[in-house]
């Protein structure tokens, strides 16, 4: 029963991905391994009352991989969007200005902007990393809380977030969303620099399991030019 199933899922997985040859060998030979652990176990484990909570943890486990295994050989040929480089590194403090002495008189980055947010909680220099008009150069942001009693706290963690360029951030929103990535709250909004962007939770839940692994990432639109150059 279990193995019918499984091959019924598999089959329905791959009808979704067009006959990719790929999908269809990983897919192939998950089934044939699950379809042998499943008798396995089946042939080994007493049938008694008290252990069928475990079993049925155990199952459910094994076939939680099974779908993972198969979304996993499904979803690169899928994914409809691309993460073209490195956009920003954001920085914070309770003191923006003895980062600027480091960042501006130490290390002679140019800063090139200033923007304050009360609702995004930010006061923060804006530097460029490398040369002006460079698809290749990096924004570095230099933050402050404007209320350090307040949330969100930009200056903790320290190294605040980093940013990515998308060149599809609608797509790469959606899709996300499909494969559980949990997004902070806001959705798509125009930041800091004049792009679209938006921003992926540090830690998952249930709902949602993927998240930045502590790290708060933030998904920017690459404009045109950028695009063109690192696609």
């Amino acid at each position: 029963m279990a193995t019918c199933t499984l091959k019924s899922t598999a089959r329905l997985i791959l009808s979704r991905h067009g006959g990719n040859a790929a999908v269809a060998s990983t897919l192939r030979r998950a089934v044939v391994a699950r379809s042998v652990t499943t008798l396995t176990s089946a042939s080994i484990t007493p049938r008694n009352n008290s252990s069928r909570p475990i079993l049925f943890k155990q199952r459910y486990e094994k076939d939680r991989q099974f779908l993972s295994t198969t979304r996993a050989a499904s979803s690169s040929s899928s994914r409809p969007f691309k993460v073209l480089g490195l956009q920003q590194i954001a920085i914070g403090s309770l003191d923006k200005s003895k980062l600027s002495s480091l960042w501006t008189d130490i290390f002679g980055v140019e800063k090139i902007g200033n923007y304050v947010s009360e609702k995004e909680n930010v006061n923060e220099d804006i530097l460029r990393l490398g040369k002006e008009g460079s698809p290749f150069c990096v924004e570095v942001d230099l933050m402050m809380p404007v209320d350090e009693t307040k949330s969100p706290k930009v200056h903790v963690p320290p190294l605040n977030h980093i940013g990515l360029w998308i060149d599809d951030l609608p797509a790469a929103v959606a899709w996300m969303e499909t494969q559980g990535v949990r997004f902070t709250p806001g959705g798509i909004r125009k930041g800091a620099s004049g792009h679209d962007v938006t921003f992926i939770h540090p830690k998952g839940n249930e709902s949602s399991p993927i998240g930045g692994g502590g790290v708060l990432i933030e998904l920017v639109q690459a404009p045109k030019e950028v695009v063109d150059v690192m696609s």
